[in-house]
């Protein structure tokens, strides 16, 4: 069965959804529904309240001035575009697609579009009526991008990121606070685009469109990203940005209400298609205003905001917005360069570790070349530090080596790395982490039984408003640590899976998220593991992989992991129904080496760092076979093998296509344990 209503949880931010029908090829909208559901939050409902307090007085101000020249200076407002599912090899085309439709935006916001000639012959419909001018212009960022997010998101280039999963999978990203956001992914159901209304830039909020409804032109067919008509001349990016910029759509549903601005004709019902212009009668004698940018024609047949449009999204920019913009990153960065780091923390045991070592990546600006040398702070007292290469003077990757960790006192240090350039004594820093106290990363599974074969009661409506009863399990967690990481794998047979919510409810009962929201249309079944380094769910019939939930595990980070853990699943449509198999939590937490080793020099680990092939040596008076366990840095263990004891005890451990990074050998002597750190290259 064919269901006309996208799930979304009460714990996301109010979207207006405009979809194509797949027979009609006509937009509609959900805005309504949308903004009862989300008023019931008060949390949502005291911002919006906020947010319009300071729209509505700004608003006024500006009504009252005679003289709208007086209005200051444009507004520049900073622009990320973000394709998660853009193949980096497109990355020219994509760049060309993002600026395309920024020049589109720019044109029609300032009323200086092409097709705004219509409006000579279409003005004598209208008397009284004006073309507007915003006072903002839009360009896409090139300096001071975030770091350690996308590592092909360069310096002096376009802000535009490709593969790089924007808010976890969600549309809103804190990392990208300060942007007007544009997140391009493919969308189910037909869905153009969507928005907050209206939005913030300081959360990181985005204009979510889909694959087929951004820019103009051919599009870069390579990525999937290719507009299509009717909506193929990026107008219905203009559209939603209307939403977040406080602009509600030109038809009301009523004669006895209208969108709050004085110079849009009444309507009841959106238009569609492309009409002549004064030929669709309004609730006066002035015809709808089918041209405007916030009525659903195509996009041939939009093309211009009312002078009452434009003011009110100036007061919602100026009132709202401007305080939020992240400034100074649209005038391309001076030469220089910037440090990254790829691998800290580090963790670390003085009476385990000889050394820690810190990769780091040294990457030009603007065509930076001059020579760079690298030095450090902070490091425990008795450590040495050694770069390797001690200075670049083009794109690299080098180490730092904290040695003679032996001599160093247990604690957590912040060391700060420094490039200094030469003859511009040109300098940046970035920090590391060396948590060298003697823990480990510990991950735990706990897991419900299988088969639990639990019916999700169904839902009892079409609407969406009439969800079944909640089915909740619970998994108990007996161990108290702190949540340093967390994994959630979910597993139900269940028709038309986009019926479904699933939330997840921390031990204090107070802290939730919604891992699974009415993803994934009409397919059957899903068997996932939420991560929050997953990417965007790829659907399927049964859907299985590794994904980003729709709301961030980081929420659970730092809470105590003990305790009665709960799942609940809700089914908000009726006829399709299913259970739940089984589900499961693993929990990663930090805890303490053993207290109990060898004395140093009666255990080594050579080569370190290695390939994945080192020697074990130790000596021993036992006569307790040698047990050797190998774990990833997240606790997991990769290798395990015992060995029968001799007085000189020597062994070589080969570990298979292991990949690069850091591990942890423990060596067992019956009660004795002994644990050091390895490198593998």
């Amino acid at each position: 069965m064919k269901k006309n209503f996208t799930l979304k949880s009460i714990f996301a931010i109010l979207m207006l959804f405009c979809v194509i029908s797949s027979y009609s090829q006509e937009r509609t909208c959900g805005m309504v529904e949308y903004m009862e559901q989300q008023m019931q939050d008060p949390v949502f409902a005291k911002e919006y309240e906020l947010n319009q307090k300071k729209f509505k007085a700004r608003l006024q101000e500006m009504l009252s001035q005679e003289d709208f020249s007086q209005r200051g200076a444009t507004i520049v407002i900073p622009v990320a575009v973000h394709f998660p599912t853009g193949n980096e090899a497109d990355r020219d085309c994509l760049e060309a697609l993002a600026q395309n439709q920024i020049d589109i935006l720019n044109a029609d916001y300032s009323g200086t579009n092409a097709d705004i000639s219509q409006w000579t012959s279409a003005s004598a419909n209208y008397p009284g009526i004006n073309t507007g001018s915003a006072n903002i212009s839009f360009c896409i960022a090139v300096s001071n991008h975030p770091v350690g997010l996308d590592p092909e998101l360069l310096e002096g280039n376009p802000a535009v990121t490709i593969g790089y999963n924007f808010g976890g999978g969600t549309e809103t990203d804190p990392a990208w606070g300060g942007y007007m956001n544009f997140l391009i992914k493919p969308l189910g159901g037909g869905t153009l685009g969507f928005s907050p209304f209206p939005g913030s830039i300081a959360a990181g909020q985005a204009v979510t469109m889909n694959t087929f409804a951004f820019g103009s032109g051919a599009g870069c067919p390579g990525s999937g990203i290719v507009p299509g008509a009717p909506f193929n001349l990026g107008r219905t990016v203009t559209h939603e940005l209307g939403h977040f910029y406080n602009l509600d759509h030109t038809f009301t549903g009523s004669c006895a209400t209208d969108d709050g601005v004085a110079d849009t004709p009444n309507i009841v019902n959106p238009t569609y298609g492309c009409p002549a212009a004064g030929s669709v009668a309004g609730c006066t004698a002035t015809p709808s205003l089918t041209m405007s940018y916030m009525d659903y024609v195509d996009d041939a047949c939009m093309y211009m905001f009312s002078a009452g449009q434009t003011t009110r999204v100036d007061a919602y920019v100026s009132g709202v917005l401007q305080s939020q913009l992240k400034p100074n990153v649209c005038t391309p960065a001076s030469p220089g360069f910037n440090l990254t780091a790829n691998n800290s923390p580090i963790l670390s045991c003085p009476t385990t570790d000889t050394q820690a070592v810190f990769d780091l990546t040294f990457t030009t600006v603007s065509g930076f070349n001059e020579s760079t040398t690298f030095s450090a702070t902070g490091a425990p007292a008795g450590a040495t530090v050694t770069f390797t290469p001690g200075s670049l003077s083009s794109d690299g990757n080098f180490t730092m080596t904290i040695g003679n960790l032996g001599a160093t006192a247990q604690g957590v240090y912040t060391i700060t790395v420094t490039g200094t350039s030469s003859p511009g004594n040109i300098v940046e820093t970035v920090d590391v982490v060396l948590d060298n106290s003697c823990t480990e990363i510990v991950c735990d599974t706990y897991g419900s039984a299988t088969g639990l074969n639990l019916s999700i009661p169904d839902g009892t409506g079409f609407t969406g408003t009439q969800p079944g009863t909640p089915l909740t399990h619970v998994i108990n967690v007996p161990d108290s640590n702190t949540i340093e990481d967390i994994k959630i794998n979910v597993d139900i047979s269940h028709t038309y899976i986009s019926d479904l919510l699933v939330l997840i409810t921390h031990p204090d009962g107070t802290t939730i998220i919604d891992v699974w929201n009415g993803d994934c249309g009409s397919n059957d079944d899903f068997d996932v593991t939420f991560d929050d380094a997953g990417g965007v769910i790829n659907c399927g019939s049964p859907t299985t992989g590794t994904f980003a939930p729709n709301t961030a595990l980081s929420t659970f980070y730092g809470l105590d992991s003990q305790g009665d853990w709960t799942i609940t699943i809700q089914d908000f449509f009726e006829q399709d129904t299913g259970v739940l198999n089984d589900w499961s939590i693993e929990i990663c937490s930090l805890q303490s080496l053993s207290t109990e080793e060898f004395l140093v020099e009666d255990f080594s680990i050579f080569p370190n760092p290695n390939t994945g092939e080192f020697t074990v040596n130790l000596n021993s008076s036992s006569s307790n076979d040698i047990t050797i366990d190998v774990f990833d840095i997240r606790g997991r263990r990769i290798f395990n093998n015992s060995y029968a004891n001799t007085a000189d005890f020597s062994e070589v451990v080969r570990l298979n296509n292991v990949q690069s990074g850091m591990y942890l050998v423990t060596v067992s002597d019956g009660d004795k344990k002994a644990t050091k750190k390895i490198v593998v290259e």
